[in-house]
């Protein structure tokens, strides 16, 4: 009874994927299809798309070819959001994307149908190489509780749960995870390991699920070992963004490779450039994501392209914040809660949070807020307070005396015993 259930609440998901205009199915094919061709067919049909979009560069020049994309500047991050909130001719229903950004800035796109479509597909592509599909039965470990019933909504619409195993009720909310039986947990990897040191202590019996998938956040190979153990399941590392979705994708041999073909992914010393053949709502040429990698090509095709990313640096996985030896919350709320501000009091400034002492933070603003430092800090113990219930320490200054990181908007001083 419980499988038919399941299955039926996959096929509405993908009834619901099909109602929204996303074409899934046909997308995931085509995914498929381009991965099995040769370089040559990938590369006639990025400049085929290239042709029929017509992007503009970061010199707001018209791009037609791989050669003029190769050679046009470099897109910021900055320069984005501004083209972000243009429109162009398009009319049609537009899907909303945001996020509070690993940076400390918020990053919010729009994107078609046809471009949220391919995400997809790119997405179900890459869970049934591991055995599942798009639409089952998700456990999501997300940086925050999501309350409303918008987001409720939205989840039923996914058949997802979220789950937030930090904090007073962390237990609870793993015992409610385990109890829900998904076919795969998605989230931080640094919300799973902490879920895994809750199950082992609680020493109780589940049904593992068919994967794991760690995003957001680096995490060691032997942090990998402990959650496959935990778990009882395998675990697959993502690399993505609110910009493309799925950019890389583990495969069973440990390799993290390139999977939309419709990316042009380009190696460098310094950032990762990716360009986005297929956009048609958004010119993204040569785009600098602020993440370093390393790519390298490898015999193993198990999985999209034969080039993979071998480092990734720009996120990391030690993202607790400490109110006390014994209370931590989850850094992503300094992101949320910047954003938030930010939003209510139409006003943009770069954020980083360093952690000085237990439950005393210095917050670095790269200009002072329009409502002035002291709102700021007022506003951060409230919201804090609010969401996880900690009284902490807040001194915000425009002065920044700590060295640039790329690794996150949030630095921890504390040397943990």
């Amino acid at each position: 009874m419980k499988r038919l259930s399941n299955r039926l609440r996959y096929l509405l998901t993908r009834f619901f994927f099909c109602a929204m205009g996303l074409q899934v199915n046909y997308w995931r094919n085509r995914v498929e299809n381009l991965w099995l061709a040769t370089d040559i067919e990938r590369k006639k049909e990025q400049e085929q798309l290239l042709i029929r979009n017509r992007p503009l560069n970061a010199d707001g020049t018209e791009v037609t070819n791989i050669e003029e994309l190769s050679k046009s500047p470099l897109l910021s991050k900055q320069m984005l959001r501004v083209n972000a909130k243009k429109t162009n001719s398009y009319q049609g229903r537009r899907f909303n994307r945001h996020t509070a950004g690993t940076t400390g800035e918020s990053t919010s796109i729009s994107v078609i149908p046809e471009e949220l479509g391919r995400m997809l597909g790119v997405r179900d592509y890459c869970f049934r190489k591991w055995g599942f599909r798009l639409g089952e039965r998700e456990a999501r470990l997300w940086g925050r509780p999501e309350k409303g019933l918008k987001s409720w909504c939205k989840n039923f619409i996914l058949n997802r749960r979220v789950f937030h195993p930090v904090g007073s009720e962390t237990e609870t909310e793993v015992r409610d995870l385990l109890k829900w039986e998904p076919e795969y947990i998605y989230g931080y990897s640094s919300l799973l390991l902490e879920a895994a040191k809750v199950i082992q202590h609680l020493d109780i019996r589940f049904k593992s699920p068919k994967c794991v998938i760690c995003t957001a956040e680096a995490i060691l190979p032997t942090q990998k070992e402990y959650l496959s153990t935990v778990f009882g399941a395998p675990v697959a590392e993502e690399y993505g963004s609110t910009e493309f979705d799925v950019i890389a994708f583990e495969c069973h041999r440990g390799h993290r490779h390139i999977v939309n073909p419709w990316l042009y992914v380009e190696n460098s010393s310094d950032s990762c450039i990716i360009s986005d053949c297929s956009r048609r709502s958004l010119d993204i040429i040569r785009y600098d994501a602020a993440d370093v990698i390393r790519l390298e090509l490898n015999e193993c095709r198990e999985i999209g392209s034969e080039v993979i990313v071998t480092l990734l640096e720009g996120r990391s996985v030690n993202q607790f914040a400490y109110a006390s030896k014994g209370s931590k919350f989850h850094a992503v709320h300094f992101g949320n809660l910047s954003d938030k501000y930010m939003n209510e009091n139409s006003d943009v400034f770069g954020i980083k949070v360093v952690q000085l002492e237990y439950g005393s933070f210095e917050v670095i603003v790269t200009s002072v807020p329009k409502k002035g430092l002291l709102d700021l800090e007022q506003y951060i113990k409230r919201y804090i307070k609010y969401e996880v219930g900690y009284d902490i320490t807040v001194k915000c200054t425009n002065e920044d005396r700590f060295p640039v990181t790329k690794q996150s908007y949030f630095i921890s001083n504390l040397t943990l015993s």
